[in-house]
């Protein structure tokens, strides 16, 4: 155990004996926020996946995509009134994840994102998960993350540094935990091989959200995959992805006020592109260069909602000669 870790472990206990706030009242349970914007292909598998996990499913509607809209409401037919949809047309993300917290109720919040599919069986079930939340301890205050397996490109494809992800995270609500900005500048050899992709420079400025909770907080961690990260979307939105925290750090409001604004003017600038659609293509290739086939093995079973997925592929990687050469895109 790290020092950090054993100090709050240690920590942790200060509510018992007054040192640190004790939990708000709260009625039991878990509040999940699902932050929508633009097409978002795996809701309505990943809406469906917190039935028998989430009390609440807080639908954050950030300008989503009209299809992305129908399919909310065929979810919020099954799922009843746990689910409500709020519009929230704040640009700011770290701004969007606190009004989620805000408006939560229950006393665990999951931040789930829109192509989460969580396991609804099986060793993996989100309900092993949440029954082990409702036992913790409620007088002292929890963190607990979450682990993920990752597809990529297609549904039997991954990349080898992110077969398994453990950013997913689970907390007791309180006033005192909020999402704050984070500025790095990591090195681009460092990152993940999907990140690494057409990069330029020996670092990349970005900016991302970041949970901070106090230091009576114990971080415990889920070490059974929970979830599936489904990284499969059509080649526009895998580019807009590549630009995304880099326009949260350098993106200037007067000349990129959107997302695409400053990934329009990257692909001109970077790589002759008239056009997002012109460059994904090209771009998606490159991305999936670095694929390899999924590993039962390390990931364990596809969560059952997927089947109808596997079954009618929409994205196919392709290859000639024993390597990858491009991807192929359905309807």
């Amino acid at each position: 155990m790290r020092l950090t870790e054993a100090v709050r472990a240690v920590a942790s206990f200060a509510p018992l004996v007054g040192l640190a706030p004790r939990p708000e009242p709260r009625p039991e349970g878990i509040s999940a926020l699902v932050r929508v914007r633009g097409d978002e292909e795996w809701i309505e598998p990943s809406l469906h996946s917190l039935e028998r996990f989430a009390d609440e499913i807080l639908v954050l509607d950030n300008g989503a995509a009209p299809g992305t809209r129908a399919a909310i409401e065929r979810a919020a037919r099954a799922l009843g009134p746990r689910l409500t949809v709020e519009r929230c047309p704040e640009p700011d993300l770290v701004a969007l994840s606190n009004l989620g917290l805000a408006r939560a109720r229950r006393r665990f919040v999951i931040r789930w994102d829109a192509d989460f599919v969580g396991h609804t069986s099986g060793p993996g079930d989100l309900a092993a998960l949440r029954r082990h939340l409702l036992g913790l301890d409620p007088r002292r205050s929890w963190l607990v993350y979450v682990t993920a397996a990752e597809l990529a490109g297609d549904l039997e494809h991954q990349f080898p540094d992110r077969r398994i992800r453990m950013d997913g995270q689970v907390h007791t609500a309180s006033a005192r935990a909020r999402y704050v900005r984070v500025e790095r500048a990591p090195r681009v050899a460092t990152l993940a091989a999907p990140d690494r992709v057409l990069r330029e420079g020996a670092t990349l400025p970005l900016a991302l959200e970041s949970l901070r909770v106090p230091r009576d907080y114990r971080i415990l961690q889920w070490r059974t995959v929970a979830y599936f990260h489904v990284h499969v979307k059509g080649d526009v939105h895998l580019l807009r992805r590549h630009f995304w925290l880099e326009w949260l750090r350098r993106g200037d409001p007067a000349r990129h006020p959107t997302l695409d604004a400053y990934a329009l003017e990257q692909v001109r600038a970077r790589w002759g592109f008239e056009s997002l659609e012109a460059a994904a293509p090209a771009f998606v290739t490159r991305w999936c260069e670095g694929l390899v086939p999924f590993d039962a093995a390390v990931c364990g079973p596809y969560p059952e909602l997927l089947a109808p997925h596997l079954a009618r592929r929409r994205y196919r990687v392709d290859y000639r000669d024993g390597r990858i050469v491009g991807r192929s895109q359905g309807r």
